[in-house]
């Protein structure tokens, strides 16, 4: 059976890869430090969402790989685009799973700071922008990035 992003067993071994990474990191990244006599806390049990940035297999791997190595440390995008989707704008201390080019998971991250900025004024060494050919005074949402974990 086919679905839109592969077959079923495809789906199904890309869902497990996350669950394994999921329950690895949990540990790794210190996230279940509370006792368990107060049972899972919901940063344990509920999975983050999984993510990849890029448009192709190799520019994700390629943000991958400088993010994990601390060379990019944020994403940028307009916020216009943000509010033009329709959903919540991000927060700090929401998690995420960065995933390859082959949407097998690499990288824990949580969001530690969350600003708008002028395009002028985006850190072009340190951050990712998606876009191209803002004006520099666009608004910009930038997200700064930490790892907790990789594989």
């Amino acid at each position: 059976m086919d679905t839109e992003h592969g077959t079923t067993d495809e789906v199904g071994d890309i869902d497990e890869a996350l669950e394994s990474f999921w329950r690895r990191a949990v540990f790794r990244a210190k996230i279940n430090h509370v006792p368990s006599y107060f049972g899972p806390t919901p940063l344990e049990v509920i999975r983050p969402p999984a993510w990849a940035f890029g448009t192709t297999a190799a520019e994700s791997d390629d943000f991958l790989r400088n993010l994990v190595d601390g060379r990019t440390t944020a994403i940028a995008g307009s916020l216009r685009d943000y509010q033009s989707e329709g959903g919540q704008l991000p927060e700090v201390g929401e998690l995420g799973i960065v995933v390859d080019g082959h949407d097998q998971p690499a990288a824990l991250v949580v969001i530690s700071e969350v600003l708008t900025v002028p395009y002028a004024e985006v850190d072009s060494a340190t951050t990712v922008v998606e876009g191209s050919g803002f004006a520099s005074d666009t608004a910009m949402l930038v997200q700064r990035l930490s790892v907790l974990h990789s594989a």
